[in-house]
């Protein structure tokens, strides 16, 4: 089964962790990933993996913190493949602890610049090409932080994310005459297997989460469908995957 085929999607972020998975899960689904990361040696590891498994994938280095760098690369990709089909904004800062009287400035500007403005600017390089085809997916990693107060969390993460839902919202009502369908994830703690936890972590994971240890494989699979044919009347959806953690949108 392929319903991503000959699709061109753009994964940020995907060097590590979740964005990895995404762009291996889009892969397996008939996709060409074009891994983007800061991390240059890693993202071009990654879709090395891809390939050598059999998929399509072309790495390019990427600073979302830079909206030069965003378009840039989105003119490279349409360049040499005429196409974007989808983007999905997943790079960001994991989430910083820190009460919000002890955040410097620095530190907020920081946060905010990479897990909201930067998605910004890549979705601002692939709205032309998007809009001028008539079609295109785009997703934002956001988490349930945006939703879901947390004593350890730094308020500018949670601000930042939750600004991701504004931005789907908003972007959803402007470019759904386009062709072009914007909607977001909201992600718990993944957690994996459980093996590195203590007994009693474990124990509380497992209470906060009824649905199990999860991994990133859940959110890969959200974004995958996100971006297939099966979403074709889903747009400005916020949608919650995470493992029972958080009820609600």
């Amino acid at each position: 089964m392929s319903p991503l085929k000959e699709h061109v999607i753009i994964v940020t972020g995907a060097a590590r962790g979740i964005g990895k998975t995404i762009a291996e899960t889009v892969a397996r689904q008939g996709g060409h990933v074009i891994v983007t990361d800061i991390l240059t040696d890693e993202a071009e590891a990654v879709a090395a993996g891809i390939t050598a498994s059999g998929g399509s994938a072309t790495a390019f280095t990427l600073d979302i913190t830079r909206p030069e760098d965003a378009e840039v690369v989105a003119g490279k990709i349409v360049e040499r493949f005429g196409r974007i089909d989808g983007l999905v904004n997943n790079a960001a800062l994991d989430a910083p602890h820190g009460r919000a009287w002890e955040i410097g400035t620095a530190e907020w500007r920081h946060v905010i610049e990479v897990d909201l403005n930067g998605a910004w600017y890549c979705s601002r390089a692939v709205i032309p090409t998007m809009r001028a085809q008539r079609r295109g997916r785009i997703v934002f990693i956001s988490s349930i932080a945006a939703r879901l107060g947390s004593p350890h969390l730094s308020p500018a993460y949670s601000t930042a994310k939750a600004g991701l839902i504004g931005l789907t919202v908003s972007l959803s009502a402007q470019l759904e005459s386009d062709g072009i369908l914007v909607n977001a994830i909201t992600p718990g703690p993944t957690g994996n297997t459980g093996a590195a936890y203590s007994e009693a972590g474990r124990k509380a994971y497992l209470d906060a989460h009824p649905l199990g240890f999860g991994g990133p494989e859940p959110i890969a699979n959200a974004v995958a469908f996100l971006l297939g044919p099966g979403s074709g009347w889903t747009s400005g959806a916020v949608m919650n995957v995470s493992g029972g953690h958080f009820r609600g949108i």
